[in-house]
Order: structure tokens, then C-alpha cells, then sequence
């Protein structure tokens, strides 16, 4: 570690060992302000502070080299590590607890020992901590303002002497503003130079109020816009390649100024001009038009052949020379002269030299990679730091200048024309802002006293806050990959670091057994181990596809250590925790939707528990929970609500699962005689129910809903001695159970184990995380609102992390009211219970009213003065005989409407095929009765003589009928052949 890198660190003793205030090391008075500022202002106990430096780094790093353990190894176990500081450091007022806990925050594997590499590479890693006091600027207050330019804004600059704005159109349209940001003069370059093309880039030179010009055409131009008459003074055209970016360097050598320009071709290109060139520029002097070629080479008139231009020979022939230097390999968009650190410094598109900072006459440069480039970028002098901005087209970057880490990253979610991408910046040291310009202004103010006035984290939401109460910190993450560590005890922010995923979201979070150790999950399936004090990671697992991971937990069985992971893919994956594998595969999967018999989930996995000795419960989006063997990986039992199928879709989640483990509950068992644990589980129904794992019974159920609210129940936490349980819900409200006496062999009535002991409500939106601090009895909770709170178990608010004011936890004085987003909903809560009240008086008085008109209607008396003469018991007693009426005619009136859409439906019963016949309405045959004919008529064969075809079957029709009295039998031969007669006749 080089001594520049060291000499950012400045404090040990506090329990955020690294901080920096190098980015503002130009004023010291400034620094200690705003440091106290964020310093805990109600800390009671002061705790020790003592500065190192370089040489008590060297002397540490000798004594680490020198040393030897007995097994051969260097490291310092952490009785050693107390004794070496406290030799190198002398008489230091740092206590115990304090390097107990710096000792655990170097030694993140928990091997328990801390060599020279692990203890410099998390000093170097604190040292890189920029996050240490608030953001820079307030995104917030911000406006968006028109403006005449129809293409993008090229630069935009402060003219002091006129105390005006400048803006530079790139189709050559140059305006003039107050300092109100107001349009004063628009001004076009084509009605003074009619040959004038695009605008690459301007510059405006503020000693002697010039404007200098490049365009897209190898044209460099002055003119004199504050002029009465603005006017063309030089133009130097068929330069090499198109210029992109101007800059100006004022008195770089004696009587001489510089400016500097970046091309297409990667060259910086230098021309140094006298001073007088600005100064001589009455109307009567006219400028000749120069050419690249002129300024570099110059005719031997001897040998008649061209030879470069010395700098003295240019100088006094033009009053300018010109160079030319290769930086990068791409374009050059962007450069600026630093009188300060006497550098010029050069942005491009390409990757690997996306920013470089170099001195004019040493010719070195220092190099800063960006994947897709750096479009821009502008320094701010006091306090020190860059702000570049990306081929992302709408970040803002606010970098460190010293150590060129990142600050602040500011999000500009308006879309511009003609391109939606910020073509240029400005920082207003007048004023104290930012101005960005695409084809209008957009002006981003300083926060006035270094702190958010808002309570929002971030922009995106938050994932998770866990509680570590080794450090006494809540660790959050969000999905933008941002994870931040806050100290419980006032609400400040000790360390962030961004990115955790590139650009992946972050979708789970967890500690390892000790503590020490952050494990996340992304939306791309990897999953990330790290050193959450300085941001350093330490092990990087794949999971076998890409999707999702929901869930993870750490896992410690006798010796062995695993990481178990869940996610979209329906699989449980278990990773080995090896110190000595940076990255690995899982080394064992298990399906999720169970085999052969075993049924197990059909949908999305969403949460993961562990029961000692080997049982892991997981639970899926389809109401879904199943019990595993993690020895065998067998499925041991599948739990389903006994009503789910008849639950609607977005109701059968479960959202989250739970042992109700206590602490110390597994070790005086034998293995033979483990105590029987419930599982408790939230769903998304708005209940939490108990299960026996043993035989997989639904053993307690509670709906957590009060009244109408219908409320999901997202996630859940336990104290560490399992006596309350808190549950957190869809619309932000708290539960908070004693459970303490709830047991699976209970005799009586489980709901008594399991009893309401506060609620309140903590956030607008759903809650995303929570959070316990069992030494404080303290809850956190983290919300989709992307705000972290903190409230007493009786649901006092302590305090927002990262708010306004600061809190001391021991000091109830310094708790903040309740949010101001709770106090308007409880309000606007309120005014719409009482519209719903007044209404519903209104529609029970309209009601009574039509009721006492219909009655007198119907059937009261009256005097011949019209006044009712009826009493209020007969009244009421004709009220119910008419409501009576009322009813047994709506009855009726029902009962006929479903009769008629009985009928109705009776032929479109839907059935299934092979209940077909079933259905099928069929009348039972009848028998024929018997034939008896006429006494008047006599079956005589000379009766058809007309008929020959009756004539010839008349002795079989005889036959027939005669013996019809024979039965049905003979009947049926007999309608058999009547039917034949009767086919062959016609």
C-alpha cells in the first residue's frame, strides 16, 4: 500500500474504523464542520479516538512479517492482535470492546486469526469509504426550463463580469440568461459566418469575454459576442481530424495562454497563444484565415522543401503554435485544463481508457476504466470531487477527484429531444448547483447542510434490513444493489457500497452463523459472499441456471457449513462454505417438485428454514410447504392449507416460514429425544398458522386481519428466546405475539399460546423486511417505500435511518415523531370513515322516511286538517304488517325467478360423456292393447277382392289377429308386420 493510500486513513477507535475527508482537504474548517455534523450528536460516552499514521502502519507491517504462530503461520490470533496495537499505538484510550470488534470485522472468514493481507486489504478497502458524510446534491429540488435552442445544449457557462448564463446550441444558437435562469439575448453564428456548421464543442474565455468555437467541419473560430455587433476574429480550418471538446489554460506560461482541444482521432491538440491575440481585436484588425498545415510546417525556400515549425518561429509569425498528442484510442469527448493540480483531463467512449488525468510536460497519464465510456464530465474545485456522466444517457456520477471513487449517482428520469441524453454540465460555484443541459436547462442545487431532509433511502426499494448484534448495525440492501450499514444506536450511515451485482437487482440477503460475514442473492441466480465493513467480497457461488434467487440461509450442522439457496427454478441448492474456493457450483440440488410420490411444489419457491438436526422447510407461492431431509434429500412430509383449493390464486401464497426455535433449546437433547418444534408460516390469506412436523397436522390458525382490513401477511421474526413473534403485512402494519407459552403438546386450546401484545401501523406500503434487536428490544423495519424505521416493541418511532435528526437510543427525549406519511394516511383514513358514516346516516334517514310516507300512503288516518292523528305504537305496528307484506312478496317473487331459471337451465347441464345415457329422459314402452274389431265388420276374404296384394296376405293377417289375445309377444308380431303391409303397400 502506497503512502497516498494511507494517508486517507485517519481514525481508529471508533467502530467505523476508516474515515476520509480527503475530498475535502482544500478547506479544514469545512471538513470538521460537516464531520461533526455527522458524528452521533447525542452520544453520552465518547469513545476513544487515536490518529495513525504512515509510521505506525510500517512498524504494524513488520510486526505482522516477523511474526510466526507455532503452526508455521503468520496471522495474529486476537490476544496478539490486542497486544501488538496497543505496543504500536502506545497509551490509547481505544477500550477493549473496541478492537474486539475491529479484530471480527478484519477476520471475516472466522478463522480467527488476522494476517498482514487480510488487515490491509480491509484498511485499503475503508480507505476507498466515500459515503462517510451525506450526498452532495439534492435531487429533489430540481426544474426542468424551456429554453430557444431546438438541438442539444453544447456548453454552459457563467460569464462573471456581465453575472449572465451562457448556453451554446449545437445548431449554433448561443443564449444569454439572468442569474434567475431567465432568457435575456439569442443569438445565431450563421448570421455572422453564413459557412458556420454543427457546433462540436464551445469554450467561453472569461478574461476577455471571447467565445471559442469548433465545428464538425476541422474549424476552429473566435467571435466576440458581447460586442454591440457580434462578429467573426479568427478561424484556423483544415485541421487533421473533426474536433469534439475545447478547453483554455489562462497565464499556463508567461504572457502566453493555452487551448486545448480533443478530436476524433484520440489526440489532444495544444495551441499556445500570446495574450496580445485576445487583446488586439478592434474592428479595423482583420484576423487571416489559418490552416492546420501553416501552423505546423513551413517552406525551405533553399532546398524548396517542408519542414516543421519551431514554436518560436510560429510565435512570431501567428502569435500561436500548435501541437499534437495521442491519448486515447477513441474519441476524445470531453477535456479541461486543472490549473490546481496543474493537469488537463480527457474523457472517451471506450472502456478501458474511459478517463485519463495527465500532466502537459511530463507526458504521463493516469487511466480510470468505465464500461461503455465516459460521455462528460465537470470538476468541482471546493470540495474536490468529478461528476461524470455515462453512455447510459440519463446518470450522473459525482466522483472523488484524489482518489476518483464514487460519491453520489443521480438518476434524470425526464426524456429529452432530440436525444434523450445530457450533452452537457455545469457546476455554479455562485450559486452552488449543478446544471445539466440536453436541449434545455435543468439546474440540481447543493444540499445546504450535508443531509437528506427526506427519509428515503434510496430509489429503488428496499430488499432487506437484518439486524447483526455482534456490530449492534442493520445492514440493508436494495435492489439496485446498493448495501448500506447503519449504526442502531443513532441512525447513522458508517459504510456503503454499490453495485453488489453489477447490473442485476438484489433480491436476498442473509448472515453466516457468526455474523460476520453478508450473503446475497440476485435476480441472475448468483449468489455473493462478503466482507460487509469495507465491501471487500470474498466468495462468488453459481447456481445451475439464471433464474431468481427468493431465499437464502446459512447453515451450520456438527462441522459442516453450507449455504442454502432457493429461487424461481424450483430446486434447493446447497453450497459448501470453503474458505479456500472463490468461487464454486453447488454441491448439491435437490427438486423441489419432489419425485414419484413425494409431492412437492408446483411454483415459485419464496422462503427457506432450518430445524436442527437436519430438517429444511420451504414454502411456494402455491400454498405449498414441504419438509425436508437435507442428509438425504428425501421429502419427509408436504403441508397444504385443508382449504386451499378453494382459495383464490393471489391468496394461497405462503409468504414466509419459521421454527420457533429457542436458543439454547437443542443442546442438553439427546438425538433420540429432540424436543418437538412448530413451524409457523404467514400467508397471503392474511393467517398464520402452527404445524406439528411430526405428523404434518394444522395445529393453530389466526387471521391477523382486523375488521376489514384484508392484509397479506409478508414476512415474520423471532426473538432469539422464541417469546414473541413479529409479523409484518401487506399494507404496513405490525403484530406483535407473546408466544412464549405456545408449545405442540399443549392440552389446551392453542390460540392461548399465542396472544396479541401490540399493533400499530409502520409503514404506507407492505413490509418488506424486519428486523429484532434483542439487547434493545428494538424493531426494524423496511418497507417497499424504501425507508428503514425503528420503533419500540410497544410501537413508539425511534427514528428513520438516514433522516434528518439523529436519535440516542438510551435517550427516549431524542426519539422522532411518528412519519409524516403515516400522519396524512391516518388523516385522510380518518376523513374518508367519516363521508362513509355521514353517508350512511343519510341513506338510513332517506330509508325511514320513504318507509313512514309509504305507510301513511297506504293506510293512515288523518284529521280534516291533515295532521296525523295515529299514534307511534300503531304506526309502527303498520310499518311491520307492511314490512311483513314486503317480505313475503320478495320471497315469492324469488322463489319464482328460480324456477323459471330452472327451467331454463334444465336441457344445458354440462356432463361428462360417459354419463351421457344416464341423463337421457326415455319413455317406458307401453303394451299394445288388444285388437278388437268391429262387430259390423267380419274379416271375410271376399271383403278385398278389390286388393290383390291385401287379397294374398289376408290369410296371415286372419292369423295374426286371432290370436292376438296370445300376449304381448304376439302383439308386437303383429304391430311388426302391420308396419310391413303398410311399407310394402306404399
Amino acid at each position: 500500500m502506497s503512502k497516498q493510500a494511507w494517508s486517507s486513513i485517519s481514525k481508529i477507535g471508533d467502530i467505523n474504523l476508516p474515515k476520509i475527508a480527503g475530498i475535502y482537504q482544500d478547506d479544514q474548517d469545512e471538513v470538521e464542520q460537516k464531520v461533526e455534523k455527522v458524528v452521533v450528536a447525542h452520544r453520552k460516552k465518547k469513545e476513544g479516538v487515536h490518529v495513525m499514521n504512515i509510521h505506525h502502519f510500517e512498524q504494524l507491517q513488520s510486526t505482522f512479517e516477523n511474526h510466526k504462530n507455532e503452526d508455521g503461520s503468520s496471522g495474529f490470533d486476537i490476544d496478539k492482535f490486542r497486544e501488538v496495537f496497543k505496543n504500536v499505538l502506545g497509551d490509547t484510550n481505544i477500550t477493549f470492546d473496541q478492537m474486539t470488534l475491529l479484530f471480527m470485522k478484519i477476520d471475516a472468514n472466522s478463522d480467527g486469526t488476522v494476517d498482514w493481507d487480510e488487515f490491509s486489504g480491509y484498511m485499503m478497502a475503508g480507505s476507498m469509504e466515500s459515503d462517510g458524510l451525506a450526498l452532495i446534491f439534492d435531487d429533489r429540488v430540481k426544474r426542468l426550463l424551456g429554453s430557444p435552442h431546438r438541438d442539444m445544449i453544447k456548453i454552459i457557462d457563467f460569464i462573471f463580469k456581465e453575472r449572465k448564463y451562457l448556453s451554446v446550441g449545437r445548431d449554433g444558437t448561443i443564449c444569454l440568461w439572468n442569474q434567475n435562469l431567465k432568457l435575456q439575448k439569442v443569438m445565431y453564428t450563421k448570421d455572422f459566418f453564413p459557412q458556420m456548421s454543427w457546433v462540436a464543442d464551445a469554450l467561453f474565455v472569461q478574461e476577455f469575454n471571447k467565445l471559442i468555437i469548433v465545428t464538425d467541419n476541422r474549424q476552429l473560430c473566435i467571435y466576440d459576442i458581447l460586442s454591440i455587433k457580434p462578429r467573426l476574429l479568427c478561424a484556423i480550418s483544415q485541421l487533421e481530424h473533426n474536433p469534439l471538446c475545447l478547453a483554455h489554460a489562462s497565464n499556463y506560461e508567461e504572457e502566453s495562454d493555452l487551448i486545448l482541444f480533443g478530436d476524433d482521432g484520440g489526440f489532444l491538440n495544444v495551441i499556445t497563444l500570446r495574450r496580445s491575440f485576445f487583446e488586439n481585436t478592434s474592428d479595423t484588425i482583420q484576423y487571416e484565415h489559418l490552416t492546420a498545415a501553416k501552423l505546423t510546417k513551413v517552406e525551405d525556400k533553399e532546398t524548396k522543401t517542408w519542414r516543421k515549425l519551431s514554436k518560436e518561429e510560429s510565435m512570431k509569425k501567428y502569435n500561436l503554435f500548435f501541437y499534437r498528442r495521442k491519448i486515447h484510442y477513441d474519441w476524445i469527448l470531453k477535456i479541461q485544463y486543472i490549473h490546481e493540480i496543474n493537469a488537463f483531463i480527457t474523457c472517451s467512449s471506450e472502456t478501458n481508457r474511459s478517463l485519463a488525468i495527465g500532466d502537459l510536460e511530463r507526458k504521463t497519464e493516469r487511466h480510470v476504466s468505465v464500461p461503455k465510456g465516459i460521455k462528460c464530465f465537470e470538476y468541482c474545485r471546493r470540495p474536490s470531487f468529478l461528476v461524470t456522466g455515462g453512455r447510459d444517457k440519463v446518470v450522473i456520477k459525482i466522483w472523488n477527484a484524489r482518489n476518483l471513487n464514487c460519491l453520489q449517482t443521480l438518476m434524470d428520469k425526464v426524456s429529452h429531444r432530440p436525444e434523450n441524453i445530457i450533452s452537457s454540465m455545469f457546476y455554479d460555484h455562485q450559486n452552488q448547483q449543478l446544471i445539466t443541459g440536453s436541449s434545455k436547462l435543468e439546474p440540481w442545487p447543493l444540499y445546504k447542510n450535508l443531509r437528506r431532509s427526506d427519509t428515503q433511502m434510496e430509489d429503488s426499494s428496499v430488499v432487506s434490513a437484518i439486524y447483526n448484534e455482534n456490530f449492534r448495525q442493520v445492514v440493508s440492501g436494495t435492489q439496485s444493489g446498493s448495501i448500506t450499514i447503519w449504526d442502531l444506536e443513532s441512525g447513522e450511515k458508517i459504510f456503503q457500497f454499490h453495485n453488489a451485482h453489477d447490473s442485476y437487482e438484489l433480491t436476498a440477503m442473509c448472515f453466516d452463523k457468526s455474523g460476520r460475514r453478508l450473503i446475497t442473492g440476485s435476480r441472475d441466480g448468483i449468489i455473493k459472499m462478503w466482507n460487509f465493513n469495507n465491501g471487500m467480497i470474498l466468495k462468488k457461488m453459481q447456481k445451475e441456471t439464471m433464474d431468481e434467487c427468493t431465499g437464502l440461509m446459512y447453515v451450520e450442522m456438527g462441522s459442516n457449513k453450507y449455504i442454502i439457496a432457493i429461487g424461481w427454478d424450483n430446486k434447493i441448492y446447497i453450497f459448501i462454505d470453503d474458505i479456500d474456493k472463490f468461487e464454486c457450483g453447488p454441491a448439491r440440488v435437490l427438486n423441489g417438485k419432489g419425485t414419484l410420490t413425494h409431492r412437492g411444489h408446483e411454483d415459485d419457491l419464496s422462503s427457506v428454514s432450518f430445524c436442527p438436526p437436519n430438517i429444511v422447510a420451504t414454502s411456494s407461492v402455491d400454498g405449498a410447504i414441504v419438509l425436508w431431509n437435507i442428509e438425504s434429500g428425501y421429502i419427509k412430509l408436504t403441508l397444504r392449507d385443508p382449504f386451499l383449493d378453494l382459495r383464490a390464486r393471489d391468496e394461497k401464497a405462503v409468504e414466509k416460514v419459521l421454527f420457533l426455535i429457542k436458543q439454547d433449546m437443542f443442546q442438553n437433547y439427546q438425538l433420540s429425544s429432540w424436543p418437538r418444534v412448530p413451524l409457523i408460516s404467514s400467508h397471503a390469506d392474511g393467517h398464520i398458522r402452527f404445524w406439528e412436523i411430526q405428523e404434518g397436522n394444522l395445529i393453530c390458525e389466526l387471521n391477523c386481519s382486523r375488521g376489514n382490513e384484508e392484509e397479506g401477511m409478508n414476512t415474520m421474526i423471532t426473538d432469539i428466546d422464541a417469546t414473541i413473534l413479529i409479523v409484518g403485512g401487506s399494507k404496513g402494519y405490525i403484530r406483535v405475539y407473546d408466544v412464549r407459552s405456545f408449545s405442540v403438546d399443549m392440552k389446551k386450546d392453542y390460540s392461548t399460546g399465542c396472544v396479541l401484545k401490540s399493533y400499530w401501523r409502520a409503514h404506507v406500503w407492505s413490509i418488506a423486511s424486519l428486523g429484532y434487536a434483542n439487547s434493545q428490544e428494538l424493531v426494524i423495519t423496511a418497507s417497499r417505500d424504501s425507508t428503514i424505521r425503528v420503533w419500540t416493541i410497544n410501537g413508539n418511532h425511534i427514528g428513520v435511518f438516514g433522516g434528518d435528526v439523529s436519535w440516542y437510543i438510551d435517550d427516549p427525549s431524542t426519539y422522532a415523531h411518528v412519519p409524516e406519511d403515516l400522519r396524512m394516511e391516518a388523516e385522510l383514513i380518518k376523513q374518508r370513515n367519516q363521508l362513509l358514516e355521514k353517508q350512511n346516516e343519510s341513506i338510513k334517514k332517506n330509508v325511514i322516511n320513504n318507509w313512514r310516507g309509504i305507510a301513511v300512503e297506504l293506510g293512515g288516518s288523518t284529521t280534516n286538517n291533515g295532521k296525523n292523528e295515529e299514534t307511534a305504537e300503531e304506526m309502527n305496528a303498520r310499518l311491520m304488517a307492511l314490512r311483513k307484506r314486503n317480505l313475503q312478496t320478495h320471497v315469492i317473487q324469488k322463489w319464482n325467478d328460480h324456477a323459471t331459471s330452472k327451467k331454463k337451465v334444465r336441457g344445458q347441464i354440462k356432463v361428462s360423456y360417459d354419463a351421457v345415457y344416464s341423463k337421457l329422459k326415455v319413455k317406458d314402452l307401453e303394451d299394445i292393447p288388444t285388437y278388437q274389431p268391429p262387430a259390423s265388420l267380419s274379416l271375410n276374404k271376399n271383403n278385398f277382392s278389390g286388393n290383390k296384394f291385401v287379397k294374398n296376405n289376408f290369410n296371415l293377417l286372419s292369423m295374426d289377429i286371432g290370436g292376438a289375445n296370445s300376449g304381448t309377444n304376439r302383439n308386437f308380431q303383429l304391430d311388426s308386420k302391420l308396419k310391413n303391409v303398410k311399407g310394402k303397400r306404399n
